[in-house]
C-alpha cells in the first residue's frame, strides 16, 4: 500500500510540475514566431548607389530609431527638425544604410549634402518620417545656413 501511495504522489507531482509550466508558458508573451512570420512577410525596399543594389528594411529599425530620436530630433519655434550632429553623422549613416552602404559612400564622390537632400529623406519618407520638409540636414549643413543667413 506505501508503494501505491508513493506511485501516485510522483504521478501527482509529474502532473503538477506539467500545469505550472502550462501556466507559466501562458504567462509569457512570446514574439519570436511572430516576428520571424513578419519577416517572411515583408518585401523589402533597395536603392541602388554606385551600380549597387542595398536592401533597405520596410520600416526604421529600433536600433536606428533610438539613435534618431535620441540624438537627431530637436525642435525649431515650435517646429520638429532633424538634424545630426556632427559627431554622430558617420553613425547615423551607418546604422540607416549599414556598413557596405557606407562603404560605397566613402568611396563615391557623393557629397554630405548630396546623402542628407536625397538618400536620408528618401528613405525616412519610406520610413513613414517626412523629413524633407522638415529641414532635414546635417549640423554642418545648418551651420552653413546659419552663417549665410
Amino acid at each position: 500500500m506505501a508503494n501505491k501511495s508513493a506511485d501516485r504522489l510522483q504521478l501527482l507531482n509529474e502532473k503538477a510540475e506539467e500545469l505550472a509550466q502550462i501556466q507559466q508558458e501562458q504567462l509569457v508573451a512570446d514574439y519570436d514566431d511572430a516576428l520571424a512570420e513578419l519577416a517572411n512577410e515583408q518585401k523589402h525596399q533597395y536603392v541602388k548607389f554606385a551600380g549597387e543594389y542595398f536592401q533597405i528594411p520596410t520600416e526604421m529599425p529600433f536600433q536606428f530609431a533610438t539613435f534618431y530620436f535620441r540624438h537627431c530630433v530637436q525642435k525649431v519655434r515650435g517646429k520638429t527638425q532633424m538634424a545630426v550632429p556632427e559627431e554622430k553623422m558617420y553613425e547615423f549613416i551607418e546604422l540607416m544604410l549599414g556598413k557596405e552602404f557606407l562603404a560605397h559612400l566613402e568611396q563615391s564622390k557623393a557629397g554630405v549634402n548630396f546623402v542628407f537632400k536625397h538618400i536620408v529623406p528618401d528613405i525616412m519618407k519610406l520610413w513613414g518620417y517626412d523629413v524633407k520638409g522638415s529641414g532635414a540636414q546635417s549640423a554642418a549643413a545648418q551651420k552653413k545656413t546659419k552663417i549665410r543667413g
